[in-house]
């Protein structure tokens, strides 16, 4: 992290930093790890639009948005929530099959968890330095469903996880790029329903996203290991469809 930043201003960013890390989803080893990207140096927080400033018109509006979807919320919602939450492989198989699970395909449902993490510690150092306050931390009445985060609010990581998993099964099986998109839009939608984010911080997961799936892209152990995950379908023949 040298070079993003140096003395006291480094030190200033570390320590939120470290706080929100002790506080993330535990990851299938108990510790987040990157493997492809160096998360710090993504420095999300450069290129992702501001949340919209406290108090501004367009605030008010992210808030109303969370309370309207809060108090449309369904039991349905809720039992879809509940069943999504965790960032798996497995969560994509509505969309491409019974087959796409972690008991059934390991090395693919690796790869998707090693994605996970390098986005996740992206992600958490994004909001350690934007720090954006959570929705039910400005109004601690507000009727949420499930865990309540003392991590911040933007970017958000589960927006984050949709698209940028959509986006390398979308290289695995281009066939469903359109619907497993369709599906990251919900899988980050939940989060406002359960009123966890604003809508603006799932635009910013969008967007984050994408620029850490071009980082994937261009490093060759992710190329290596996208390549065994193609192999391992072919090996299967789980197509969708077949």
């Amino acid at each position: 992290m040298k070079h993003l930043m140096s003395g006291g201003g480094r030190e200033r960013f570390i320590a939120p930093l470290a706080v929100l890390l002790s506080l993330a989803l535990p990851a299938a080893g108990g510790t987040l790890h990157s493997t492809y990207i160096d998360p710090p140096a993504m420095a999300l927080q450069r290129v992702l639009p501001p949340p919209p400033e406290a108090g501004s018109e367009a605030a008010k509006a992210d808030m109303q948005t969370v309370e309207a979807a809060v108090r449309a919320r369904t039991p349905t919602d809720e039992r879809r929530i509940t069943a999504n939450l965790p960032c798996t492989l497995d969560r994509f198989g509505g969309v491409l099959g019974p087959a796409f699970t972690a008991e059934t395909m390991p090395v693919t449902a690796a790869l998707i968890e090693r994605v996970f993490q390098d986005g996740e510690l992206a992600v958490l150092a994004a909001k350690a330095a934007i720090a954006r306050p959570r929705p039910y931390t400005l109004k601690p009445d507000l009727a949420t469903f499930g865990h309540r985060s003392d991590s911040t609010s933007y970017p958000s990581g589960h927006a984050t996880f949709g698209y940028l998993a959509a986006t390398v099964l979308s290289r695995l099986v281009p066939e469903k790029r359109q619907a497993l998109f369709a599906f990251a839009a919900s899988y980050g939608e939940n989060r406002m329903i359960a009123g966890t984010h604003f809508p603006s911080d799932l635009e910013a997961g969008k967007i984050a996203a994408a620029v850490i799936a071009e980082a994937l892209f261009h490093d060759p152990r992710f190329e290596r290991d996208l390549a065994r995950a193609t192999a391992e379908i072919a090996a299967q023949g789980s197509a969708p469809g077949r």
